[in-house]
């Protein structure tokens, strides 16, 4: 006779669970059938560091298709997940687990993996105010800004278009009640932040100059970096605003912000050299901004244990090698999505398209490994959503 494989000891099924280190793994352990799923935790704190996953480009608008492609670093396998909640929207940022989907006025919370959703507080309607004044005011204009405020002044409303750059998230939304979501906007206001439960937004700076390139959060500051490598930092809990300066000298092309595991911030700069339209190369230029004086930024090859993750203009994190779940990643290394030009002006579209792929360089010697072959041929023009990194998750809201 046959084993009777559904009916194991729930606590031999939670033994071999904890046994198990990859997620994607895990997760198909969970789905063999119902008794071994009532076994396994929800929420499984055992699992080490994960490598993250590229979710691949695909049509954001006009495309009833709701299966999205995600490369899986760990297995080198493309793992296809439904996702109605991703048609017709746009993804503005990944955190934590989790994407924020921006559509109008709205933006919401998606976990891809336990396919969990919250929603955030529409743009519509009076925002509150952290109780920085605008950055142009100076003198008295600034010290009475609050004493004018009015909040409708700077409600945005239903028929205003709100382009979302980037959102953050400081947490997982699920395990911590602190959860702040911040956005960087091109609206009446370029700075805002939510608490999950909130009913409005909490205004940080007014009306936006554009100037502001990339933002990041560490340990109750937000950082922000303009096109000049200027840095200002924000204390959200004791309302503040300091320019730390930065690198005006500084010849910068597509940069990021990023916190290394140890709390140091870092500038990555990527810099593309293309001929006849075609990619020959991509250089990268890390920075660390020092600030036990007058802040500046200094060059680094050195990164400590971390891999530095970078993709697109706004998705770069870094993760500590140590605790990765394959530690031959090793330190001083960067993982990019590599995107180059396969062809333009197709008789089908105007638009140009691209050919992806994941490299591997180490900061230190300069070598490259091509982690991937061709992942695919994607458009980039307008209602395409671009490749972003995730770090998956089981995160999920408990009954």
């Amino acid at each position: 006779m046959g084993r009777d494989w559904q009916h194991l000891p729930p606590e031999l099924l939670q033994v071999i669970g904890k046994k198990v280190t990859s997620l994607a793994v895990y997760i198909r352990f969970r789905t063999v059938c119902h008794p071994w799923q009532s076994a396994c935790s929800l929420r499984p704190d055992h699992l080490p560091l994960q490598l993250p996953w590229l979710m691949l480009p695909y049509p954001s608008i006009g495309n009833n298709d709701s299966t999205r492609r995600f490369y899986d670093l760990a297995t080198s396998k493309i793992h296809e997940l439904d996702l109605p909640e991703t048609c017709g929207v746009s993804i503005c940022g990944s955190s934590h687990g989790w994407l924020v989907l921006h559509k109008g006025q709205m933006l919401s919370l998606l976990n891809p993996i336990s396919r969990a959703t919250i929603s955030l507080p529409p743009f519509s309607g009076p925002p509150t105010a952290l109780g920085i004044a605008p950055g142009h005011l100076i003198g008295s204009d600034a010290e009475n800004f609050f004493e004018n405020w009015e909040a409708n002044q700077y409600a945005i409303n239903h028929t205003d278009n709100v382009m979302v750059c980037k959102a953050i998230l400081t947490s997982s939304p699920v395990l911590d009640p602190n959860c702040k979501v911040f956005v960087l906007t091109i609206s009446k206001w370029s700075l805002a932040f939510c608490k999950i439960g909130d009913t409005c937004w909490t205004v940080i700076e007014f009306e936006s100059d554009w100037a502001t390139r990339d933002i990041m959060y560490s340990n109750d500051f937000l950082y922000t970096i303009d096109l000049f490598g200027e840095i200002t930092k924000y204390n959200v809990n004791n309302p503040s605003r300091t320019l730390l300066g930065g690198g005006p000298n500084m010849n910068l092309f597509a940069f990021h912000l990023v916190e290394r595991v140890s709390g140091d911030i870092l500038l990555i700069d990527e810099k593309r050299i293309f001929v006849n339209e075609v990619l020959i190369k991509t250089e990268h230029t890390v920075y660390k901004l020092r600030n036990d004086g007058e802040p500046e930024w200094i060059e680094v090859i050195d990164v400590g244990q971390n891999v530095l993750f970078l993709c697109g203009r706004y998705n770069a994190f870094s993760l500590s090698s140590a605790n990765l779940q394959f530690s031959e990643w090793g330190s001083h290394c960067l993982c990019y999505d590599s995107v180059w030009t396969e062809q333009t002006n197709r008789q089908e579209s105007c638009g140009s398209w691209y050919n992806h792929n994941i490299k591997l360089v180490r900061l230190d010697d300069g070598t490259f490994t091509d982690i991937t072959g061709d992942l695919g041929s994607f458009q980039v023009k307008a209602h395409w959503q671009n490749s972003i990194w995730l770090t998956p998750s089981l995160d999920q809201l408990l009954p």
